[in-house]
């Protein structure tokens, strides 16, 4: 072979060889279409009802991208959150060229996407019944945009770049407070310069739809973005949107516009903003490398909240891409970025609502202030610091946290009957050395007087639904999260070497912060005459349970007497001599009926719901409505009926059930219009204190929160000022008979 064959040869394969190396992309959107009448998730006010329109459409968006030894896929989709069990399904049917720990899946966070995806209780009371179809159809798009997009992939050539912005986002919590300026880019473009992919990173809640379109899929400002961006750019070019650390942060309005204008004018700045950061950006190859983990989390008092995540980052030559499981407050991601700038990287984009959602992560200052960042931070005030240090052990440059130096446990001395220990070191190696050295007293200590009390109701409140909670129930999982909120303002002014002190101690005693915190304060809990003030979250009055939900193929009610006033609680046994035999509970002095079930097994619920105005005196108060309907109605279609031909009501949520195939109806007024009732499938349903009528799914895995066998649940403990025996109303089936009651002994679980 000649000389010149072999350099020919030689430089062909060199240049195969370039070509196998260099970087390969492919973009591809697929619409995400839930059916109408599919629950909305993002607004516990919906109270579980359906979407009734489509104002625009839903997408996945997929990315791919293929450097020669690393592959990835990288979506955003249209979705409030991404739930482990659509990850879990999204990663059975995607491409397999390419590694599940390289599947990096985000949602915009629009609170008007489809929700049903949840089974687990209590996110269920945002995203409604669980529909295992919604989930199936929705990891179906986002696994076919991936498929479109590894089966359009190209070569390619990348970049990234960043440009500030001041008026398009506002801190939602503070006044002037923090915001994250940076609109961070990437650029993906083809071998001929048009553009694959552009995405773009900004942090703000997507919650800008208007009222009147309460209950219509949109993807909020995200898809006013898409479309403007994807006309600025070439044909061809998927638009892709990354939420940043948006926990506290929601849109600006800089051109001052309201409804959909100002919807569609935050869209389409951002976009233009993304297009000047995209025209200073030169594309080229890249070096990709994806990292993750899957760490213990800090411990919680929340049951419903997983033990371990999954932390990934994306790397393209000096930008960091970190991925996060959960709705971060900017300061947090603000942090990340100055510590990734200071480990050796260009650029930093901190990435929300990635692969899980862990509620908001806080930072500790405003742990002791109750808003609802920080009542959904369930992790402790130390979360941020946890987050510095998994972070840092992903990234590929600098030096990694060398994270805390080990401590070991105080040796206790018994001396005089007592026991003796020295601590030394700082403020929370002192209080880690005490939490190891009594770590299993600790526990013993939170079980005996922070748990049990809470199981028992020494610990809870006189008040709201507290004092009605059936025995049948364990409170616990619901009540020490929402106590351990009423407690943090106590943190209120404490110095913070205490805080760390606690913090430290919590660690090696292995107990939730959350959960020392309110050791510590027990006593002074169970002091207190009213403990209502450490129990003021928002909670259910009323519920429906439906099917197999139920434990048996019947229906369950349940429903709290609750009062603004106080009142003697009073259950009448009513008998007339024409019409149904029904049961109501009220109070010595009200005829009408704002809870009742008759002989035929219909039962009435009302509660008031402020925000839907106030009752109007120009027809039958809506408490002797229901009274009729108990006395005259034979089944839940006449009931319904009725209650829509009551033009005039409003300001209530009626909550209609029987023991039919069709389980539970309910129903919210707003104006001089009845709203529409929404037919329930079987399931649960849940009244809120602040105007929420949800339609929850199956909830096994929670615990027996609904009665074993047929019964109608039984009513709970009388508060101190009506004392008495327990009552329960046995089982009331379909056909006509008496109601009686029977009396049941005190205690939690039968």
């Amino acid at each position: 072979m000649s000389t010149r064959h072999v350099i020919l040869i030689v430089a062909l394969a060199s240049l195969a060889g370039a070509s196998a190396a260099g970087l390969e992309a492919g973009a591809a959107k697929v619409e995400i279409k839930p059916p109408l009448g599919a629950p909305l998730n993002g607004y516990g006010d919906r109270m579980g009802r359906g979407a009734v329109a489509t104002h625009d459409p839903l997408w996945s968006r997929a990315l791919y991208l293929d450097d020669g030894e690393t592959r990835l896929f990288l979506v955003n989709a249209d979705l409030c959150v991404i739930h482990p069990a659509l990850r879990q399904r999204v990663l059975e049917l995607a491409p397999r060229e390419v590694p599940q720990e390289h599947i990096i899946l985000t949602a915009t966070h629009t609170h008007s996407g489809p929700g049903g995806m949840i089974e687990e209780f209590p996110f269920r009371i945002v995203s409604g019944r669980f529909m295992p179809e919604v989930l199936e159809e929705t990891a179906g798009s986002i696994a076919q945009s991936m498929r479109e997009a590894l089966m359009s992939r190209r070569r390619a050539a990348i970049g990234y770049g960043a440009v500030r912005q001041d008026v398009l986002s506002s801190n939602r919590r503070v006044s002037g407070g923090p915001i994250d300026t940076q609109v961070g880019v990437v650029s993906v473009e083809d071998a001929d310069g048009n553009h694959i992919a552009v995405l773009t990173n900004f942090a703000a809640h997507p919650t800008s739809v208007p009222k009147q379109d309460h209950y219509s899929f949109s993807a909020d400002y995200c898809g006013f973005y898409y479309s403007e961006l994807e006309r600025l750019t070439a044909e061809g070019c998927v638009a892709m949107f990354l939420n940043g650390a948006s926990g506290n942060q929601t849109i600006g309005n800089p051109e001052g516009k309201s409804g959909w204008e100002r919807t569609a004018s935050v869209g389409r700045l951002l976009a233009i903003r993304a297009k000047e950061a995209v025209n200073k950006i030169t594309c080229g190859d890249a070096k990709l490398r994806v990292t993750w983990s899957e760490p213990t989390l800090p411990p919680s008092v929340a049951p419903f909240l997983p033990r371990t995540t999954l932390l990934q980052t994306l790397e393209i030559n000096d930008l960091l891409m970190a991925f996060i499981p959960g709705e971060m407050c900017v300061e947090i991601g603000l942090e990340l970025r100055q510590q990734a700038l200071e480990r050796g990287y260009k650029s930093q984009f901190t990435v929300t609502l990635s692969n899980d959602h862990l509620l908001y992560f806080v930072p500790r200052a405003y742990y002791p202030h109750l808003y609802y960042e920080t009542c959904m931070n369930f992790f402790g005030p130390a979360i941020s610091q946890w987050f510095y240090r998994e972070m840092s052990a992903l990234l590929n440059r600098g030096t990694p946290d060398p994270g805390r130096r080990s401590v070991e446990a105080a040796l206790p001395e018994e001396i005089g009957g007592a026991l003796y220990v020295e601590l030394a070191g700082t403020p929370f190696e002192m209080g880690m050395q005490r939490g190891l050295a009594f770590s299993q007293d600790m526990q013993a200590r939170y079980e005996e007087r922070v748990v049990g009390p809470v199981r028992t109701g020494e610990l809870l409140p006189d008040s709201g639904m507290w004092p009605w909670w059936p025995p049948f129930m364990d409170p616990a999982p619901l009540a020490l999260p929402v106590l351990a909120m009423g407690t943090r303002p106590l943190l209120d002014g404490i110095a913070d070497s205490v805080f760390d002190e606690l913090e430290g101690m919590a660690e090696g005693a292995g107990l939730p912060f959350d959960a020392l915190w309110m050791l510590h304060n027990a006593s002074h809990i169970a002091a207190r005459e009213d403990r209502s003030t450490f129990f003021s979250a928002p909670l259910c009055t009323m519920f429906a349970v439906s099917g197999d939900r139920a434990g048996a193929d019947e229906l369950l009610v349940g429903r709290n007497l609750d009062w603004a006033e106080p009142e003697l609680p009073v259950v009448v046994m009513a008998r007339p001599k024409n019409g149904h035999a029904f049961l109501q509970a009220g109070f010595t002095w009200n005829t009408g009926v704002f809870t009742g079930i008759n002989d035929a097994g219909l039962v009435l619920c009302a509660e008031r719901a402020e925000h839907l105005g106030r009752p109007e005196p120009a027809g039958v108060p809506l408490e002797f409505l229901l009274r009729a309907l108990l006395e005259e109605a034979d089944t839940l279609e006449a009931a319904v009926a009725r209650l829509k031909a009551a033009a005039h009501l409003r300001g209530y949520h009626v909550l209609a059930a029987a023991p039919a195939e069709d389980g539970a109806q309910a129903a919210q007024r707003r104006g001089q219009r009845p709203g529409p009732w929404l037919r329930h499938r079987p399931g649960c349903l849940a009244d809120s204190h602040r105007g929420g009528l949800v339609d929850h799914a199956r909830h096994r895995a929670h615990g027996p929160i609904c009665a074993r066998g047929a019964e109608l649940p039984r009513l709970c403990r009388r508060p101190p000022r009506a004392q008495g025996p327990l009552c329960r109303i046995p089982r009331l089936g379909t056909a006509p008979g008496t109601p009686s009651l029977s009396r049941a002994p005190r205690g939690n679980a039968q």
